[in-house]
């Protein structure tokens, strides 16, 4: 056998490995091809136990603890609450928008104790915009910390660069009044933030500044104005 007969039939051998093992690859994705399910399904439908599934529902307030490994936390059904909660244990990075309320889909193999051990995660966080119309700046709200201590108010300020940190931090983000982020706002909040809340974006909060000067926030929303 030549040279040039040699070379061809290597050629040929490794074309025939590559096929052959995107032919595997692609039987094995198709295999893995998850049931969707609803939570109340995931809960009672035992012909699901074993199997792929995927199901979306919004994470349970204080389901959850910020940085335990695994991170666990559990969803339900907010059309049918007493359907149940779902378990989900996550092995990897908790998105940015993750939090009370989120909508979380997950997809991993369900238990029979109807816990899944999730593969994939994905979290939406809808947007919310509001008017910063009567809204207080954040140089007023710190500097009338006594003052407006326990007191619900509105503030509207800019997320500082880089302040924002994982959900179930002690502070979620920074606001300050301008892009200096001179005398900033530490703001506390346990919910889910949209992919487009970022540093510089406008933000307009609703909660009230504690005795540790930290902003316990109830509702965040993107300024109006923005849209």
């Amino acid at each position: 056998m030549n040279k040039r007969a040699k070379q061809r039939l290597i050629g040929v051998t490794i074309l025939i490995f590559v096929v052959v093992g995107a032919l595997i690859m692609f039987a094995g994705f198709s295999g893995g091809t998850a049931t969707k399910a609803s939570v109340a399904e995931a809960l009672t439908n035992e012909s699901l136990v074993g199997k792929q599934v995927e199901v979306s529902g919004e994470v349970v307030a204080g389901s959850w603890v910020s940085g335990s490994s695994p991170f666990v936390f559990e969803i339900e059904d907010s059309a049918e609450p007493d359907a149940g909660r779902v378990r989900i244990v996550w092995n990897d990075v908790v998105p940015g928008s993750f939090g009370d309320g989120t909508t979380a889909t997950v997809t991993g193999v369900l238990a029979d104790d109807g816990s899944i051990d999730a593969k994939y995660l994905v979290t939406k966080c809808p947007s919310k915009y509001e008017s910063a119309t009567g809204a207080l700046t954040v140089n007023d709200t710190v500097n009338r910390q006594d003052e407006l201590l326990g007191v619900t108010v509105k503030v509207t300020g800019l997320v500082v660069e880089g302040s924002i940190a994982p959900a179930g931090s002690a502070v979620r983000f920074q606001l300050a009044d301008d892009a200096a982020a001179n005398n900033p706002l530490s703001v506390a909040w346990g919910g889910g933030l949209p992919d487009d809340f970022v540093g510089g974006a406008k933000a307009v909060i609703t909660g009230s500044i504690e005795a540790d000067g930290i902003f316990q926030c109830t509702e965040v929303a993107l300024d109006q104005a923005a849209q």
